[in-house]
């Protein structure tokens, strides 16, 4: 049969132009007949019609099977008859009717079965686990910043099954930046890579879950598993137990290697030490196989690939049009950019841990450390301060003056040109090492001293920021004789200078 397409341009050049048979068999190259065919026809439906059941040599046994197949109702589930045994029945009691092969009676024993039993067959991940097979999975845990805060951050966990023997990374969410970095810093640290790795039905390597076992993977996760060579494996939908190693391994660490609730002030640094807390781990026997578990990854790693020399580059690319502030939303949170960019498009280059504004020369404006959450800002102040000291006068006319603290509004705003242009130079030197809060805490701590010129309130963020520890008062020892306090008679000074002044 022709393609609708083709059926669909014979019929107009016939129909809508008037041509001849003759030339539509010219231009096509069909023959008359099949030309003819598809002008003569006027209905397009699909057939319907439900396939026909050829006889088949099984039929005379077909009676005998059913009535086996029926009596096994009423017997124990795990002492029914299988296909090999139906079979191997009728070799013995009905040889010379049998004349069909074990493949044909099988078939018939898995539809009679569905029939009797309405048994719905569904497909399950085999309890068997090969060596080199990992599985992956996300859990949450919490932790402590440097500011004593509890905060929540997502695991990711790699296992290996045949082993037992894990890996976790942390992050600030489960996006597929996460997802990507985590397994590539696991096959890093390895040096190889599973062959097979198994899966929920996460978004960000889902995009669409079709019927059984058909999966749309996302464009991102399909590059990652391609550079890799990996097999990927999803579970069937609400099937989680069907990864249940990992499972078991997200609960173990929590319990086991976050407890007590960790300080953590830089996560790359954290993961280098879990891949530590990870090894130590291993270093015991196997729950089942009463082998080590570092001696049974043996067998995954040589099971395993080889890793690719070139490494995969995670993160997202995407753009956006700056504000009047000149900052851009991305995944629901604020970050600036420079005020020579305002209302202005700019690209997005988001890893894990940092997002990166970039110029439509694909250079870097700014980078900031990655938010997770939502509402939340971060806002780099050198590029806008830079400006700002540049053009004192327009200081209260311009936006970005709205956006400085109050305390630094409020001093900026009872100086002179001068005083600002100074202030705002003090302000961009602070800025260069420190964030704003270290800034504010520096101008409140020189103005509760009775300071507020620029030079006092950088000796004052040098103060804060220093390691040199206050002197503290000398304790004098009892037999030390007390001398009255010296108060100098600042009239004589006065007095000297006067009288020196009138000899001139």
């Amino acid at each position: 049969m022709l393609s609708m397409d083709d059926i669909k341009y014979i019929k107009r050049m016939h129909d809508c132009e008037g041509v001849s048979i003759r030339e539509i068999m010219r231009r096509t190259g069909y023959h008359y007949e099949t030309v003819k065919k598809y002008l003569d026809m006027e209905d397009f439906n699909l057939p319907l019609n439900p396939p026909k059941e050829l006889p088949s040599l099984l039929d005379p046994l077909k009676p005998v099977i059913d009535g086996w197949l029926m009596e096994d109702l009423k017997a124990p589930r795990k002492q029914r008859h299988t296909a090999k045994r139906v079979y191997t029945r009728l070799q013995e009691e009905y040889p010379a009717e049998l004349e069909v092969k074990y493949r044909t009676v099988q078939y018939y024993v898995s539809e009679k079965k569905k029939e009797i039993f309405k048994f719905s067959q569904k497909a399950y991940l085999p309890l068997y686990h090969p060596p080199g097979e990992a599985q992956v999975d996300f859990g949450h845990f919490s932790y402590c910043n440097n500011l004593g805060e509890m905060i929540d951050a997502l695991k990711l966990t790699v296992s290996f099954p045949h082993s037992n023997k894990a890996y976790c990374q942390i992050f600030g969410g489960e996006n597929q930046e996460c997802l990507l970095q985590g397994m590539k810093n696991i096959f890093e640290y390895i040096g190889l890579v599973p062959y097979r790795m198994v899966f929920d039905n996460l978004s960000t390597a889902v995009a669409h879950m079709g019927k059984g076992h058909d999966r749309t993977m996302t464009d991102g996760f399909k590059r990652f598993m391609t550079h890799y060579h990996i097999e990927p494996v999803f579970c069937n939908g609400a099937a989680g137990w069907e990864k249940g190693n990992v499972e078991n391994k997200v609960g173990y660490e929590r319990r086991n290697m976050f407890v007590p609730v960790p300080t953590i002030l830089d996560f790359g640094q954290f993961n280098v030490q879990l891949f530590e807390t990870c090894e130590k781990d291993a270093a015991r026997t196997h729950y089942a196989k009463g082998t080590g578990i570092d001696i049974l990854f043996e067998e995954d790693k040589k099971a395993m690939l080889p890793l690719n020399a070139i490494p995969f580059e995670v993160c997202c690319f995407t753009s956006r049009i700056t504000d009047k502030y000149a900052k851009v939303t991305f995944d629901d949170n604020l970050y600036s950019s420079s005020p020579k960019h305002v209302k202005e498009p700019v690209y997005i280059r988001a890893t894990s841990d940092k997002v990166y504004l970039l110029n439509q020369s694909y250079e870097v404006i700014m980078d900031h450390p990655r938010l997770y959450g939502k509402g939340k800002e971060s806002m780099k102040w050198l590029p806008y301060i830079e400006l700002m000291a540049k053009r004192p006068t327009a200081l209260k006319y311009t936006t970005f003056y709205e956006e400085l603290p109050d305390n630094w509004r409020k001093y900026l705003g009872r100086l002179d040109l001068e005083g600002k242009r100074k202030g705002l130079n003090s302000l961009y030197t602070m800025l260069a090492k420190h964030d704003m809060r270290t800034a504010s805490e520096a101008l409140n701590f020189a103005l509760s001293n009775g300071v507020q010129d620029a030079a006092s309130i950088l000796a004052s963020y040098r103060t804060l920021t220093s390691n040199v520890q206050p002197l503290q008062p000398m304790q004098l020892k009892s037999t030390i004789i007390q001398m009255p306090a010296f108060k100098p008679d600042n009239n004589k000074y006065d007095n000297l200078f006067r009288q020196e002044a009138l000899s001139r």
